[in-house]
């Protein structure tokens, strides 16, 4: 039991060790259960559920939704063996019912510190890490034999999932993060950057932007930031796209383009996230810059620009939590 404990806890430190590195905040309530509602909501045994547990709530302000996002997450810390479609299934049906009580539940609003004078909206998300680190099955394929769609998602209701190769990206970001920060690359306060689109526009103040759940998992994330000691003001993108081929590249600079970015003159530094890209990553990169330039007629201004873009592969690493170690509490 000791040692289960242990390994549970693994979960929820390297959970608040990521997510504090993507400006996330932390409801200092946590591991607790609250009342459940529903009498359709059934346990084991075919019982009605009494309470809902609660491992943690991360939030933030979502800066094109103009509200606070809740995400009300259940923390898995499972052995390579125990990644099955079995136990997702289950673990996405407790979620469903959880989340479908939080949102109605004066309970859970008293318990998690709600403001309800504010917008808000509360969302799951299921967090799969892998204490063991030898699951090298594809998790996509395990999450695909759940059969979402047969699960009991309440109308309007979200659910976020983050597997164990996301949380491994996730972490590795964030390492990355803290590195820039000590090396002078990055100061210790940054925002990440959320251009207008055709339909939505950001709202809010344009520092201090988190990472929304939705980025964490979308082919690139980018950080603004003011000018260090060492650097000029500029961006740092974590690029999460496979990074093979110029074609990639080319669309991933027009949309640089069209978020305003090359105009701007400041530094943009390319971190590529993904172990598996190429060893000649930055000849393919240069050759869809020389590609991007001919498109616009060789014009110099832009090639200068895209000259001065630098691409890098950040350092892939591996969380090293030990249930043992989990086990000294002072």
């Amino acid at each position: 039991m000791g040692e289960t404990k242990n390994i549970g806890e693994i979960a929820d430190v390297l959970s608040r060790d990521i997510f504090r590195h993507f400006l996330w905040n932390t409801h200092p309530k946590s591991d607790d259960n609250f009342d459940c509602t529903n009498e359709k909501h059934l346990g084991e045994g075919g019982k009605p559920k009494a309470t809902h547990p609660g491992d943690v709530v991360f939030f933030y302000q979502d800066p094109y939704l103009g509200k606070v996002v809740y995400l009300h997450t259940d923390l898995k810390s499972y052995g390579k063996d125990s990644i099955t479609s079995t136990s997702l299934r289950g673990a996405f049906k407790s979620l469903c019912m959880t989340v479908d009580c939080a949102r109605a539940s004066d309970s859970w609003r008293s318990k998690y510190s709600i403001d309800e004078s504010e917008a808000y909206e509360v969302r799951g998300m299921l967090f799969i890490h892998n204490h063991d680190n030898g699951y090298d099955k594809p998790f996509y394929e395990a999450i695909d034999k759940v059969d979402l769609q047969a699960l009991p998602v309440a109308a309007g209701t979200q659910l976020h999932f983050l597997g164990p190769k996301d949380i491994q990206r996730l972490y590795s970001i964030a390492n990355d993060i803290r590195c820039l920060k000590g090396d002078g690359e990055l100061p210790s306060t940054y925002t990440f950057y959320y251009p207008d689109l055709v339909m939505t526009r950001r709202q809010g103040d344009v520092w201090g932007q988190p990472a929304t759940v939705e980025v964490l998992t979308a082919p690139y994330l980018i950080i603004k930031h003011q000018e260090t000691e060492r650097q000029s003001a500029g961006y740092i993108i974590y690029y999460n796209a496979p990074a093979c081929s110029p074609e990639e590249f080319e669309y991933f600079l027009d949309s640089l383009s069209r978020f305003q970015m090359l105009e701007s003159g400041e530094r943009i530094l390319l971190r590529v996230t993904d172990q598996n890209a190429p060893n000649d990553l930055k000849s393919i990169f240069l050759t869809a810059q020389k590609r991007y330039v001919k498109a616009w007629g060789f014009d110099p201004a832009r090639e200068e620009v895209l000259g001065n873009i630098k691409i890098e592969r950040i350092t892939s690493v591996t969380s090293t939590y030990n249930p043992g170690d989990m086990g000294w509490r002072e």
